[in-house]
């Protein structure tokens, strides 16, 4: 790949504005994730599910997508335009390993190029390694609940750190672990549509977690081979989370215990290897995870939005409602600056000097209508959070490309 960085850009970055406020050194970056921005994925257990009628709205396929495979040169201008300095991106497992033990050379030295590209143009890349897709071949043989799975995820951390990583320093190895498996397991909105109880979940959880510790133990080796040294962590889907009565106690107690599950019980988990996950009558996780303690040098924060919890006597989980009097965006996600605050210096006071990446935060707007607002007002939450004490090292807007 070849670029010519416009002599534009080095003014751009060092231009006078308000993020000056931010510390000297702060990354500001984009993010994507390859199956919804590199196009024909065809050997991926998303674009199975998408020819699948009934999967996804209005038939719709990923296809080119925004063509990101083609166009890398075309999209790291878009960057140096937007003066970033940093660029999450993933590496698409279906297209390295298209099928078992059989490496892709091309699409190895493809993202090599990418890397390479991206670093002439003063952009570091964070690289994640799943990114809610996997390749159909370890689909098929059951995704996260295959014994294998591990030692498979492992061997292509691995080949990938060895091909394409030794400038790179920090690695998201999962992408919201807890919304991908709830997504496939409990809603059965992502292959492979499963619709379990709560319970249900255990195993996929177990195979989640053993297969994070096994590629961070791979990625670390690799590194130390290489003379260098790594930093991995997760990329975690953190909400603010406010009882819809905050005289109600069972509000309250409900609020407490999806709070606790979803926010906070894989980074915990990371820290000590040991996932405690309870909701009373419905489920009860706790076991050991041999090699999952210490595999979180940094905790890598992806927030968008809020929710009131209602106790519901009536249902199997609390119900979620948007935050009162808070706009929404076109998803229907409440828009909620403040609780961005909330959630990094909670996250601070659970983690005490551990590094917080922001990996993504943006919003669903067709219309560009709420996105400048969205922008200002949660980075100058986020630069209050930064005041106050909370390590914040970037921020990642999602997403680059639409």
């Amino acid at each position: 790949l070849l670029l010519t960085v416009p002599s534009q850009a080095e003014k751009n970055r060092t231009a006078p504005g308000r993020w000056r406020a931010f510390p000297q050194g702060f990354r500001w970056g984009v993010a994507t994730a390859a199956h919804q921005v590199e196009g024909d994925n065809l050997n991926s257990d998303w674009w199975w599910w998408e020819q699948l009628p009934g999967t996804v709205a209005r038939g719709e396929k990923s296809g080119k997508t925004c063509d990101h495979w083609n166009r890398v040169d075309e999209d790291i201008r878009l960057m140096i335009s937007l003066s970033v300095t940093g660029y999450r991106m993933s590496v698409e497992w279906a297209k390295v390993e298209p099928a078992p033990g059989r490496w892709d050379e091309a699409a190895l030295s493809h993202y090599r190029d990418e890397i390479l590209a991206l670093e002439r143009a003063g952009i570091t890349p964070l690289v994640t390694l799943h990114h809610f897709t996997f390749p159909r071949w370890v689909a098929e043989r059951g995704g996260w609940e295959w014994k294998d799975l591990p030692a498979r995820f492992a061997r292509f951390a691995g080949k990938v750190y060895e091909a394409i990583g030794p400038e790179i320093r920090d690695w998201v190895v999962v992408n919201e672990p807890l919304v991908v498996l709830g997504a496939q397991y409990f809603e059965g909105r992502f292959p492979p549509g499963e619709k379990r109880p709560l319970a249900g979940l255990k195993e996929p959880v177990l195979g989640l977690l053993r297969s994070h510790a096994a590629a961070v133990q791979a990625l670390r080796t690799a590194a130390g081979a290489a003379g260098r040294t790594v930093r991995v962590g997760m990329a975690h889907h953190l909400r603010v989370f406010r009882p819809n009565n905050g005289l109600n106690p069972l509000d309250i107690l409900a609020t407490k215990y999806v709070a606790q599950i979803w926010n906070w019980a894989i980074p915990r988990a990371l820290e000590t290897g040991r996932i405690e996950m309870d909701l009373p009558g419905q489920f009860r996780f706790n076991e050991d995870i041999p090699g999952l303690a210490g595999t979180q040098d940094f905790l890598g924060i992806n927030y968008y939005s809020g929710d009131q919890v209602h106790f519901d006597l009536g249902a199997m989980l609390p119900k979620m409602r948007p935050i009162s009097g808070a706009p929404v965006s076109d998803m229907g996600w409440s828009i909620y600056p403040k609780g961005f605050h909330q959630v990094l210096t909670t996250a601070a006071k659970l983690f005490p000097g551990k590094p917080v990446i922001i990996t993504e935060n943006g919003l669903a707007d067709r219309e560009d209508r709420q996105r400048a607002g969205f922008l200002s007002d949660h980075l100058a939450w986020l630069l209050r959070a930064i005041r106050e004490g909370v390590p914040v090292e970037g921020y990642y807007h999602w997403s680059l490309l639409d």
